[in-house]
């Protein structure tokens, strides 16, 4: 009978196992009595028959089946009742690891996609980009290279299968291709490229085909590749696109392929297409470097040895064309260097992901324990009944893994939509933003986190409610109101998570801080009011500079006709948003001269402006005067920033001073304020702005100030332009407001996190800590009473209760204290114009700190402290 039985699952057997064999041996004894040995086999045929039946069955009963798994599932059948009956528990618990692990979920999406995911290449780790650095003859580290250079390093051979040189620019695509009708002209980056570019990556186009070796150079047909998205929005995805025409800037190009949409370069060589070079790059000038090189390792080649190549070259081509001054090449991996801006805030914000996950589990930990202090009189009934003590850590390990599931799962559910808003916000220019989501590997990892989460803050309740001996339960739950056992433990948790939170507040803290000083700095120019838009001259519809000079005028007469505008203005590169070119100037028989050659030729911005920019742009004139509406005769002028002439002219005035750029004289007649034209935290070059009329720039910048909505006045800006040549596109309008708030988006996104996180850790150590003092003050209401009957003061029992949470508070802020300076160094690299060991900020921190957590421990005090004692002896 005992073999029958094992047809059914082990619970059934558990359950139902010595009534089925009574049933059968009162059977057989009847069988016995009633018809012998026939009527008994008879029985032992049913009985073999029904139970191979049942039993099969009983087996395969999809309702039951997880519970088949022995104790472990009954055990989780009885953890999901237990979470169910306590409702408040479980929904706030799981509410907090959602909101918990949901943000550690969106910092994880992005540190992966934009830091650790493989480029889209081909061997992408063998792909280098190449610099200059000018070593002492001025101040240049990371100079774009020569097209001699370019050819120096295809030639090298050895360790180097090839080089490609590109070179950023803007067209004016007016001709969507064969059968479009849309030939609005439209404004598209281009970049000029090498044919071997491709290739090198190692890049198979969707459609048609890419550059072949010789299409490059004087002469040669003038041929284009799309980009996807180019093709999708201004092509529609028309497929045969291949081998039509397009135009740009007045050049018909023949398309010969298309990319596919998962091809990009990042950053400064983001492109909407790319053409060849249309000279040779041998016959380039090599002190004029404009080009940013990539090239291609041998397979497995170590960093070292291809940096020794490209150092060869280096020195090749100082001692050949700049005469030994100490010019040299360097290598950079590809992916090094189009992450090199972002890594650094990335890594902050990931570490402080990780951070306020272990916070998280600190504070599920307290909370459990507060659980099973609360659960300690089912505990010593469950001992006393014999239960053994791996069902208890069973059973609470359960409880915390379930919740950990749920938290995990649906913080990956809330961090599909939280990183589609965090995204939207992210800057623009954030390398491979467009691939930033959360996929399945990453959700999977999410829960398996918020389950690891639950199994380790719920092994120490487990633990613990175990070490205890069955007097010390029975003692403890006899204790009215309860709650009160594991209390050193749920100290020392208290303690860790006032430690992490002092650490996570203090970087925290300081980012907000740097932020708040950046939004402070004067960037040198005035943004409110300002509309600003470029308008490209193509060269060849405008061959000349004469006729360039010309359509410029009338633009600027048009534009400043519109009602309302006060100030007209144009550059070569606006501040925040353009990109100047640098050469050196020299100041002849300036005072701040050094007498050294080279330091006296510095290196410096330089801009062609018309007049107007000036007043346009709300850049203070400090000395001298503003380019006027007519140039001098005779004479080239030059305006020059504070920061140069306090360089050469420390103590006098430079206006009416000459200075040599390139092969001319120019005069200096004004001297503005500096004007942040990089980046909004750095001051930059020195500046020198030129007159548009000398030096003429096709692709120009306007910008207008008005006294009305910078935005209302696109479309009469659309139709003055139109009005001066229809084929001119208007590209990048935008407010000056918006490029200064985009200029410090990334700052203002990263403090917005790490806010988050900061008040996420800051809120989980106060609710840690309301717990363990609500939980010490329930148990210690029967004492309490005593005290207060026996004459205590109300106020002194609100002091010994707050000075229970003060002294767990300032323990955890000594704790915690070492960890601020790993934070400091951490986040160094991200503040601007704060130390990392900010006093203010850092001081604010443990005072803000410790407030809350005096609120914390306020309430249940005041609670206590507030009891009438002869009811609660009573009660008692």
């Amino acid at each position: 009978m005992r073999l029958l039985l094992r047809l059914y699952p082990a619970d059934f057997r558990d359950e139902m196992g010595e009534a089925f064999l009574e049933t059968y041996r009162d059977r057989s004894r009847a069988a016995v009595r009633d018809g012998g040995v026939a009527a008994l086999a008879g029985v032992w045929l049913l009985s073999l028959a029904d139970s191979t039946r049942n039993g099969l069955g009983e087996r395969m009963r999809p309702a039951v089946g997880w519970r088949r798994s022995g104790n472990w599932g009954r055990d989780t059948e009885r953890a999901v009742r237990r979470l169910v009956r306590a409702p408040l528990f479980t929904l706030s618990m799981i509410a907090t690891l959602t909101v918990g692990l949901g943000a550690f979920a969106m910092v994880a999406t992005v540190v992966q996609k934009v830091l650790l995911a493989p480029l889209p290449y081909e061997r992408p780790d063998d792909l280098y980009l190449v610099w200059r650095d000018y070593g002492k003859v001025f101040d240049l580290k990371h100079g774009s290279l020569a097209g001699t250079d370019v050819v120096a390093l295809g030639a090298a051979g050895g360790v180097i299968e090839g080089a490609a040189g590109v070179d950023r620019a803007r067209a004016t695509l007016t001709a969507a291709g064969s059968g479009s009708d849309d030939t609005a002209p439209e404004q598209v980056s281009v970049l000029i490229t090498s044919p071997n570019l491709f290739h090198l990556l190692g890049v198979r186009p969707a459609l048609g085909r890419t550059f072949a070796a010789g299409e490059a150079g004087p002469g040669r047909p003038a041929l284009v590749v799309l980009g996807h998205e180019l093709w999708q929005r201004r092509f529609g995805g028309r497929r045969d696109v291949v081998g039509a025409d397009v135009v740009l800037d007045g050049t018909p190009y023949q398309v010969i392929g298309v990319l596919g949409p998962d091809f990009r370069l990042e950053g400064e060589l983001a492109s909407d297409a790319y053409v060849t070079h249309l000279v040779n790059l041998a016959e380039t000038n090599p002190g004029a470097g404009s080009y940013s090189v990539m090239i291609r390792a041998r397979a497995g080649t170590p960093p070292a040895l291809v940096a020794s190549a490209v150092g060869a070259v280096g020195k090749m081509v100082d001692e050949r064309d700049f005469q030994g001054k100490g010019i040299s090449l360097y290598p950079v991996g590809i992916k090094a260097d189009l992450l090199d801006a972002v890594r650094a805030p990335l890594l902050v914000l990931g570490a402080a992901g990780v951070l306020l996950v272990l916070v998280l589990g600190v504070n599920m930990a307290t909370l459990l324990l507060v659980r099973a202090a609360q659960r300690e009189r089912e505990l010593a009934i469950s001992r006393a009944l014999g239960a053994n003590r791996l069902a208890l850590v069973r059973a609470t390990l359960l409880e915390a893994v379930l919740l950990g599931t749920a938290g995990g799962a649906l913080g990956a559910l809330a961090a599909v939509w939280g990183t589609r808003a965090l995204v939207a916000l992210a800057p623009l220019d954030l390398p491979r933003r467009e691939t930033i989501a959360v996929d399945w590997r990453l959700a999977a990892v999410v829960v398996g986190v918020g389950a690891l989460l639950g199994a380790l803050a719920g092994t120490l309740p487990a633990v613990w409610s175990t070490r205890a001996g069955l007097a010390t339960l029975l003692r403890n739950a006899a204790v009215r109101g309860g709650g009160g056992g594991y209390g050193p433990l749920r100290r020392a948790m208290v303690v860790a998570q006032v430690a992490l939170s002092l650490v996570l507040l203090s970087a925290g803290g300081l980012v907000v801080r740097s932020f708040e000083h950046l939004l402070r700095i004067d960037p040198g120019f005035s943004p409110a009011g300002v509309l600003t838009f470029g308008v490209p001259v193509p060269g060849a519809r405008y061959p000349t500079d004469t006729q360039v000079v010309a359509v410029h005028e009338r633009l600027h007469r048009a534009l400043a006709a519109i009602p309302g505008i006060t100030a007209v203005g144009a550059s070569g590169a606006l501040p925040l948003s353009g990109d100047p070119a640098q050469s050196t100037v020299h100041f002849p028989g300036a005072p701040g001269n050094s007498g050294d050659t080279e330091r006296d030729r510095p290196l410096v911005d330089y801009v062609q402006t018309r007049a107007g920019y000036f007043e346009a742009l709300g850049i203070r004139v400090l000395a001298g005067r503003a380019f006027e509406p007519t140039p001098s005769r005779g004479v080239r002028e030059a305006v020059i920033d504070r920061t140069l002439a306090q360089r050469f002219f420390p103590t006098g005035s430079a206006v009416g001073a000459t200075l040599e750029f390139f092969d001319d004289t120019l005069r200096v007649v004004g001297v503005v304020e500096h004007a942040r034209l990089h980046d909004v935290h750095q001051d930059g070059r020195p500046q020198l702005y030129v007159r548009d009329e000398d030096y003429t720039e096709n692709a120009l910048s306007f910008a207008l100030r008005s006294d009305r909505s910078p935005t209302g006045l696109v479309p009469e800006v659309r139709a003055a332009i139109a009005r001066v040549d229809p084929q001119l596109a208007v590209s990048q309008v935008r407010s000056m407001d918006e490029i200064v708030s985009a200029a410090v988006q990334q700052p203002r996104l990263s403090a917005v996190l790490l806010s988050g996180f900061s008040l996420g850790a800051l809120l989980l150590a106060a609710m840690g800590l309301y717990g363990v003092i609500a939980g010490s003050v329930s148990r210690r209401r029967h004492e309490i009473a005593v005290r207060l009957a026996l004459g205590a003061d109300h106020r002194r029992v609100l002091r010994l209760i707050l000075g229970e949470g003060a002294r767990l508070v300032g323990l955890g802020l000594l704790i915690g204290a070492p960890g601020i300076y790993l934070a400091s160094r951490l986040v160094g690299g991200v503040l601007v114009g704060v130390s990392p060991f900010d006093p203010l900020t850092l001081g604010a921190v443990a005072v803000g700190l410790a407030l809350v957590a005096a609120v914390a421990c306020y309430l249940p005090a005041r609670r206590v402290a507030g009891i009438e004692p002869a009811q609660s002896l009573l009660e008692n």
